[in-house]
């Protein structure tokens, strides 16, 4: 079957099965993102509840903390140690007074303190003020001590209060805060309580302080999340089983922190039992209840510092606010693939057109270059884009695969080029060891011979200086062969390029006179490159060298230094000596290969410095240039990689 027939039974037989699918996947699709994104803003929700809720309890950490170490505390010392010993101070009446009134115009600056006490050693109550009044003393102890109010009676709570920390905020239920309102009645927020301790730092006296809870209401309304949904934070106690689990607030069932409530308000009647097990397991997640389809998201928070206490902030949200959205996406979704099916069906047989005979020809066209013909489509009559991409792509692949030819092919070489310095540096440096010594000898010999010749016998000291002088250059082309063989890593340095440079001009200065050759530093870049100083200025001066005895007389050797690229300098040395013949160029770089007069050259200094560049991950190329001599051209990165370490 044709191509152009199979698109049109193929868009004919199968559109409506892709489309009825593709309306379920997009519908499933949207409806779990938009789930995600009510999940995700739902715990916004409570995380900045959570965010606030604690913001307003450090709030007022720092204000009871400030108020139990202002002056006005500090002055009362006195009273509360005399309480401690027993004893009624002096001024108890008008210190009591003094407090009394700083109290109350403290929490009319400072709104959000119910209840504000100052109680002795033993816990009894010798200010208090409530709503910014202070009431007087009313009440006498058995000592015929004036209180505030009754005394404390509950000498657990008495002794757990003792052991706490001087100046350091702890919480707990007050048993005097429950005589305030009605009975049974519990309070949602727990008082604040700080030791006072004197000078010695001994426990003297409680400053106790309870919030309205108003504070926290706000905040909850203020972020509630939808209409359809409801708040509830309720209390984690296990010390206390009268409180654990009781709802501190809900805001459909019209329980607020501000207000006291009864302690049957559990969360257990609100909530079914499995799902709050799972609530007390994870402490923060999602709780789904399929019986009534309703999803609570719970974040547990720890309101009260270095306490077990803990809040759960739950957030109940009806499955519907999900699935609300999407009854009518739905229906326009099947409308939508209704046209779309129409539409398919009608273009089918006019794509099929427009796409088989081109696919067609270029198929063709792939056959001709598997056979070795170039591959070009040259059609004016092809329109489609993405054909056109097909072509030009395709002869992309092609120039890639002869670029990567050619680069393999300048691997090969260049490995062949190094497995065979390898193997000559290691044949060098065993040779080199073995006639180095015998080297040596026959310098020594010749020392005891010519101490032993007569003054007058000067063609034997010829001979001898000669010896000398031929053993002497034995020697250095064996030291040649070693420091080929040997191949030291360089030691990285960061140096100026163009100090390099002039510095090895002067070194080479007397071999260019000898020759009557002059050199020039044509171009040079003002920066500094990483590398081993004195292995790039050996392969400088050899390439220097290599220049100055290839040229003739008062001929002039130029040095031209640049910066290629960002990490890549570029040093040419060129002369207008003879230039290099075909077979030399294929073997200028290997040991022992010179074509230097005998005598003037051991044919390592281009194979060595070849090893130094390649040390530094660079390039050394000897290529004729126009006027007749050659371009020594050295490659080297301006920064060290450490991976080329």
């Amino acid at each position: 079957m044709r191509l152009k027939s199979s698109i049109f039974l193929w868009v004919s037989l199968a559109t409506i099965i892709p489309l009825t699918a593709l309306i379920f996947a997009i519908t499933a699709y949207s409806e779990r993102l938009h789930h995600k994104n009510v999940e995700s803003e739902i715990q916004t929700t409570i995380k900045n509840i959570i965010s606030e809720l604690e913001f307003r309890q450090n709030y007022v950490n720092k204000i009871v903390l400030s108020l139990a170490t202002s002056p006005a505390i500090k002055n009362f010392y006195p009273v509360l140690q005399a309480a401690a010993e027993s004893d009624l101070h002096a001024n108890y009446f008008e210190e009591v007074d003094k407090l009394n009134r700083f109290l109350a115009g403290f929490q009319h600056s400072v709104p959000g303190l119910d209840t504000v006490r100052v109680l002795d050693i033993d816990g009894n109550t010798l200010v208090k003020i409530r709503f910014g009044k202070h009431l007087p003393a009313l009440f006498e102890s058995m000592e015929d001590f004036p209180f505030a109010e009754e005394e404390l009676v509950e000498n657990e709570f008495l002794s757990w209060m003792r052991q706490l920390k001087p100046y350091q905020v702890s919480y707990a239920q007050l048993p005097l805060s429950q005589r305030d309102y009605a009975q049974g009645q519990e309070l949602s927020l727990l008082n604040s309580i700080v030791p006072i301790a004197n000078d010695t730092n001994e426990v003297i006296g409680f400053l106790t302080a309870r919030t309205l809870g108003n504070q926290m209401d706000n905040i909850l309304e203020t972020n509630s999340f939808r209409n359809n949904s409801q708040i509830i934070i309720a209390e984690l106690n296990p010390d206390n089983l009268l409180r654990n689990g009781m709802i501190l607030y809900s805001d459909h069932r019209h329980i607020k922190f501000s207000i006291p409530s009864s302690a049957d308000n559990k969360v257990f009647s609100t909530i079914p039992d499995n799902l709050w097990q799972l609530m007390l397991k994870k402490r923060f997640g999602i709780a789904q209840d399929n019986a009534t389809n309703q999803n609570y998201f719970f974040q547990e928070f720890y309101p009260y510092k270095n306490q077990l206490i803990s809040w759960m902030i739950i957030l109940q949200l009806d499955e519907s606010v999900f699935n609300e959205p999407f009854q009518r996406i739905r229906f326009g979704l099947f409308a939508f693939a209704f046209v779309a099916l129409v539409i398919s069906l009608l273009l089918a047989n006019l794509g099929a057109k427009h796409i088989a005979e081109p696919i067609s020809r270029f198929s063709q066209m792939l056959t001709h270059y598997a056979d070795g013909e170039q591959f070009t489509i040259q059609q004016a009559n092809i329109n489609a884009t993405e054909l056109k991409e097909l072509n030009r792509s395709f002869n992309y692949l092609v120039r890639t695969l002869e670029l990567t030819e050619q680069e393999r092919d300048r691997a090969q070489n260049m490995m062949l080029q190094n497995a065979k310095l390898a193997s000559i540096g290691e044949m060098a440096a065993g040779i080199g060891h073995e006639i180095n010594n015998p080297l040596n000898n026959i310098l020594s010999y010749c020392k005891l011979i010519e101490r032993s010749i007569r003054e007058d016998d000067k063609e034997t000291r010829d001979d001898i200086n000669g010896l000398r002088n031929e053993t002497l250059r034995a020697s250095r082309i064996v030291k040649g062969i070693l420091n080929f063989a040997r191949q030291v890593p360089p030691e990285y340095i960061l140096f100026n390029v163009r100090e390099w440079i002039e510095e090895t001009l002067l070194l080479i200065e007397p071999e260019a006179t000898k020759h009557a050759v002059q050199t020039s530093l044509v171009n040079c870049p003002t920066l500094e490159i990483e590398g081993d100083y004195q292995q790039l200025q050996q392969v400088l001066l050899n390439l220097l060298m290599n220049a100055i005895q290839a040229s003739q007389p008062h001929q002039i050797v130029e040095i031209t230094a640049d910066k290629l690229n960002d990490n890549q300098l570029m040093v040419i040395v060129s002369d207008q000596g003879t230039g290099l013949k075909q077979d030399e160029q294929e073997k200028i770089f290997d040991p022992f290969f010179t074509t230097k007069k005998i005598g003037e050259g051991s044919g390592l200094g281009l194979s060595i410095s070849l090893g130094i560049v390649q040390y530094h991950h660079g390039q050394l190329k000897l290529e004729n240039n126009t006027q007749g001599g050659v371009d020594a051209i050295l490659l080297l990165p301006i920064k060290h990689s450490k991976n080329d370490a």
